[in-house]
């Protein structure tokens, strides 16, 4: 009885693991992030989870302005432990320096991984253009 329940487990914990990849394919996806709030951002970062299991070859890119390069500032962050794994999984993080100027922020405040683009509307054309499939993050 021992032997099948030891062999249903590791069955199951391999159907598990086939099971949550859905493409292999390197989609390229960049985001848009303009909303600030936590609740916004812990969902996008399960998201942004979600899409690493689903699709491990995929390109991620994130597009932050507005109010949501608040996601990518040092100062009481409470995902900062996540977003580094994301970054470390090869999830690119960018903040608009348009939004910088306006909202007074300094690139210091910033994780010193994230990356930095004049305008963030304009590097989400450029990577539309470039074929990359866009969604619009959160709201």
């Amino acid at each position: 009885m021992r032997i099948y329940f030891i062999f249903f487990f590791f069955a199951l914990l391999s159907f598990q693991a086939e099971a949550q990849v859905v493409s292999t394919a390197k989609h390229q996806i960049v985001f848009q992030l303009t909303a600030g709030d936590s609740i916004t951002h812990m969902r996008f970062i399960r998201q942004l989870e979600n899409i690493l299991e689903a699709a491990p070859n995929a390109r991620i890119e994130v597009i932050t302005h507005g109010m949501g390069v608040d996601l990518l500032q040092t100062e009481s962050n409470l995902f900062d432990s996540k977003l580094l794994a994301l970054q470390e999984a090869g999830i690119n993080f960018i903040v608009c320096e348009n939004t910088l100027k306006q909202r007074k922020l300094k690139k210091e405040s910033f994780f010193d991984w994230s990356g930095f683009v004049q305008s963030g509307i304009v590097e989400l054309v450029i990577k539309q253009e470039q074929g990359w499939i866009y969604i619009k993050a959160g709201e």
